[in-house]
């Protein structure tokens, strides 16, 4: 356990407040210090707060899920700092790129297939990872000073309630974690939408887009904006789909 702050009689994890005005740097200093020494940290998004480590660290990504009370089986979301930081992970089609051009950075996260010098550890073995470029300076901060992603899972137990304010993230998680950073109450209100492009082995084909889960943007209004796109009609067949289908 990293050396912490007490709060009250019950919390004795490390806690920041991120102000981009005067502490910034020092807070995101610290935040990839942690990660980088296999820690976990708490942090805010443009969605709820998310719970960070280093994915390309096993012990840390397994501690993570432990934390999380999440099933090994299933992969962890990864947050970059920006679409090129992406690429490292996923080579994009066509239409991918149009819609990490129009959504990014945003509350819009994309399922692709990961490169084959992905871990297996990182995609839990599965061949797909869940990849967003948040539009929020610290964990865009912190994935840029570790030089690579960091996992971007919600900061509460699974099944628990989505921490868009830090104090729903102590309550579930408590000194579990190394590292709280307090960026206020969350203007956002839904988790990330979840879509992916099908099909997308072939550039030059047309496709339809999956919908995972609808969250901060609405189905209608994605269709619309990328309806209005003529670079993505080329590549959409305008038809958002079922995940299951």
């Amino acid at each position: 356990m990293f050396a912490g702050i007490k709060l009250g009689n019950q919390l004795t994890a490390e806690i920041m407040t991120f102000d981009d005005k005067e502490n910034g740097d020092n807070v995101l200093n610290r935040a990839a210090e942690v990660i980088l020494s296999g820690g976990i940290v708490v942090y805010p998004t443009d969605t709820s707060y998310g719970l960070g480590c280093d994915p390309r660290n096993p012990d840390a990504l397994d501690r993570l899920l432990a934390i999380k009370r999440r099933d090994r089986r299933v992969g962890v979301p990864l947050l970059f700092a920006d679409s090129e930081q992406c690429e490292l992970y996923h080579d994009f089609c066509d239409l991918e790129k149009i819609i990490a051009t129009t959504f990014w950075p945003g509350s819009l996260t994309l399922i692709v297939s990961p490169r084959p010098e992905v871990p297996s550890h990182i995609t839990a073995g599965r061949g797909s990872v869940a990849i967003r470029v948040p539009d929020h300076p610290v964990p865009r901060g912190i994935a840029r000073r570790v030089d690579g992603p960091i996992t971007g899972t919600s900061a509460n137990r699974t099944g628990g309630p989505s921490p868009f304010d830090l104090s729903v993230a102590m309550d579930q998680l408590g000194d579990e974690v190394d590292l709280y950073i307090d960026g206020g109450v969350s203007s956002a209100s839904n988790n990330s939408t979840i879509i992916g492009v099908q099909d997308c082995e072939e550039n030059g084909a047309t496709r339809n887009i999956k919908i995972y889960r609808e969250g901060q943007w609405k189905v209608d209004d994605l269709s619309r904006m990328l309806k209005g796109d003529s670079e993505a009609m080329r590549f959409w067949t305008s038809r958002i789909i079922d995940a299951d289908m």
